[in-house]
């Protein structure tokens, strides 16, 4: 029997509009019901389609679900922790949780009951039930499993993790076949409802053929190409890099600044951590990673997350001009991973910064003339996973601002962009008419993305422009941006005042330049400078004298750092804590 809670407040529906109503008085709605991919969990097509798959007549087991089956049989670990998850949806269930409200769980009573799901939607596309869509078949129904302890535990274990990805291959398989185009052979039903043309916009596709199935398959859908991209998806200004253009249709999620390079990601409101994004299991890919520095060239820069619902484009183009570092790679990860946490309605929508950093993902970097690295991160969710790039993405490759990048092959439903911390300038996340976009928008009104902060493919996301650095005199070294090999900055004096001794000097502040006092001691960065002097250093490079104005020392790469010359442990004095001030520089690039 289905889970039908009795004190739930959301009511079946008959329009999105009612959804985001929803959202918007509970900012914890699941994920894949605000993106569109899943109906609303009281609505009569989730009901009905877990009526449909849960109660279908067992058959044979397909080779891929009986090696899952034999696993989970031979191993005690793992079938303990299946029967555990079982039993603790049953718990979901039984104890009617209040925070369990906004999720229709399903009654998983036992291990067969998940494989018997699993064999039989094998053979099927994603489906409108009831005119909405069940765009994620595999998540509604592990919805109670997946989030639990023993559920998390389970679908992150490597050897169980492999299975998935078997079972979610043959899927996969299926999807690029004829016979997954049966939901585009009747007019008027299925993708060719009412419903569904109006979602996804039907007349702006090219299709496959004529007449029915427009498509040959499921995921020849999912990829399908505008009639007239010019006129669909135009590039913002294809020949400046100053204008960041979107990699792909979708919504933004989020955006952050000064990324730290290791940092705590599991938990609710968490941070993004450099070092899990940019990583991998696998020993070759590894090597890449930490061959070109990545986490150090990226640490302190920005991020851009979207997220991608089922009538989206599915492409995705380059967000700007310039050339391929390495070959692209794939980074395998885990399938259903999510976070459990104490709203567990609302697991998978905290869970995105979490899954940018262990789900499947595909990792490639740009190199600009004029505004350093790039870093774009196609992100598999759940059971769409599958990334492809385009062949012509190979290291040493040149590539246009709006060229294609790679598809989502019925996988994919985030997008990551990472930018640099440059000397000087700033990127400021921005429309095409100058509207900064909020840190934590809320989610778009509509799943096929009308409303909300909508990021069109080729359109603008975000503009660099110049700023002053402020440097502050009672901290040490302060991260001014990432000098790439080959570029050179001027830094400039503009304005402000400081001191690192007020017993001197009759209590006044000075500039860049120091004091009269000349720095002796060892405790200080600079020896033979003067005291409260700005001084710079570049990554591990030595320290330079930087006054009212110098350059940065020629063939050093690395963070810039900016910081007043004063006894930075403290070791003969205060050192930093009775310093006073900050001042400000200009940085750039010479002319």
């Amino acid at each position: 029997m289905l889970y039908q809670n009795p004190s739930s407040k959301i009511r079946a529906i008959d329009s999105v509009d009612h959804i985001h109503a929803q959202m918007e008085s509970n900012p914890h709605f699941p994920f894949n019901v605000q993106s569109g991919w899943l109906p609303m969990p009281s609505s009569k097509a989730m009901a009905k389609f877990l009526e449909n798959i849960l109660g279908a007549e067992p058959t044979d087991y397909a080779p891929c679900i009986e090696a899952l089956n034999k696993l989970l049989e031979s191993n005690d670990v793992l079938t303990f922790l299946i029967n555990s998850a079982c039993e603790e949806n049953s718990n979901i269930i039984d104890s009617n949780l209040q925070a369990a409200e906004a999720v229709n769980v399903p009654r998983i009573a036992s291990k067969d009951d998940l494989l018997n799901a699993f064999n039989n939607l094998l053979n099927q596309a994603p489906q409108f039930v009831e005119n909405e869509l069940v765009g994620l078949p595999f998540s509604a129904v592990v919805v109670g499993i997946d989030p639990t302890q023993s559920g998390m535990t389970l679908f992150r274990l490597p050897m169980f993790n492999e299975k998935m990805g078997d079972i979610l291959n043959v899927w996969s398989s299926f999807l690029c076949s004829e016979a997954s185009n049966t939901v585009f052979s009747v007019e008027g039903e299925q993708w060719l409802s009412p419903q569904a043309k109006q979602q996804y916009q039907f007349e702006v596709w090219q299709k496959d053929n004529e007449n029915l199935p427009y498509w040959n398959s499921w995921n020849s859908f999912f990829t399908r190409q505008f009639k007239d991209q010019e006129a669909s998806r135009p590039v913002a200004q294809p020949n400046n890099n100053q204008i960041v253009v979107s990699a792909n249709d979708g919504s933004l999620f989020r955006w952050d600044e000064n990324i730290a390079a290791k940092d705590v990601f599991w938990f609710k409101d968490m941070t993004y951590s450099l070092a899990n994004i940019l990583s991998s299991d696998i020993p070759a890919q590894q090597q890449v990673l930490d061959k070109y520095n990545l986490v150090d060239l990226f640490t302190d820069g920005s991020i851009f997350q979207t997220y991608l619902n089922p009538y989206n484009y599915h492409r995705w183009w380059c967000p700007v001009k310039g050339k391929v570092l390495f070959d692209p790679i794939s980074v395998p990860g885990y399938y259903f991973n999510k976070l459990v946490i104490p709203d567990f309605a609302g697991a998978t929508t905290s869970s995105l910064p979490y899954l940018a950093q262990v789900n499947a993902r595909g990792l490639i970097v740009f190199k600009t003339e004029d505004y350093g690295y790039v870093c774009c991160i196609p992100l598999g969710m759940s059971e769409v996973s599958s990334i492809v790039f385009d062949p012509c993405m190979k290291a040493n490759a040149s590539v246009t601002k709006g060229q294609e990048m790679g598809t989502f092959q019925y996988g994919g439903s985030s997008y990551v962009i990472i930018f640099q911390k440059l000397p000087g300038k700033r990127l400021i996340f921005q429309n095409g008419v100058g509207d900064v976009y909020d840190k934590r928008p809320v989610l778009p009104k509509g799943s096929a993305s009308t409303g909300g902060n909508v990021t069109l493919i080729g359109s603008q996301i975000g503009k660099w422009e110049k700023v002053d650095f402020n440097i502050d005199a009672t901290q040490a070294w302060q991260n001014a941006g990432y000098v790439n090999t080959g570029d050179g900055y001027n830094i400039n004096y503009v304005g402000g005042l400081w001191t690192a001794n007020p017993e001197v000097n009759n209590g006044n502040l000075y500039n860049a330049n120091g004091s009269d006092i000349t720095a002796t001691q060892d405790g200080y960065p600079l020896v033979g400078a003067k005291e409260g002097a700005l001084i710079g250093r570049v990554g591990n490079n030595p320290s330079f004298l930087i006054g009212n104005g110098a350059s940065i020392p020629s063939g050093q790469a690395g963070h810039l750092q900016l910081c007043i010359n004063d006894d930075l442990e403290g070791q003969y004095g205060a050192g930093l804590t009775d310093n006073e001030g900050q001042i400000t520089v200009s940085i750039t690039a010479p002319t």
